[in-house]
């Protein structure tokens, strides 16, 4: 049973020339609802639900960057501390975890191309 939503959706992705994007999102936004409504909508496992339910609850928290930076470049790749500083526990023990290797040093890396192009505020924060 094809809902007319795949349809449509199946057409406009079929159209080689041109696809209004915002149309084909809410086309989409439209299927999902009706298979919500319908029941037939893909159950999740625990682990995913619970990744969904952290994600929801994730808020952006306010930093120093001075004090953010000195912590990523002492003793981040070592141990994770700017991640602790910023709230981040789980990524921080998973730098603990695998100090050993490469891994956190690599991870320092990417944090800090992610931070250096960050203005801060008039506070000396940015958010993270």
């Amino acid at each position: 049973m094809m809902l007319d939503f795949e349809r449509d959706i199946e057409a406009l992705r079929r159209h080689d020339d041109y696809v209004n994007a915002a149309e084909l999102a809410d086309l989409e936004m439209q299927l999902q609802q009706a298979r919500k409504e319908a029941g037939l909508g893909k159950k999740r496992s625990r682990l995913f639900s619970y990744i969904d339910r952290k994600i929801a609850e994730h808020r952006m928290r306010p930093v120093v960057k001075k004090k953010y930076m000195t912590l990523l470049l002492s003793c981040g790749w070592l141990c994770g501390s700017h991640r602790f500083y910023s709230g981040k526990r789980i990524s921080g023990m998973l730098y603990l975890l695998f100090f050993w290797t490469g891994i956190p040093f690599a991870m320092c890396v990417i944090d800090l191309m992610q931070v250096l192009p960050m203005a801060a505020d008039e506070k000396g924060e940015i958010m993270l």
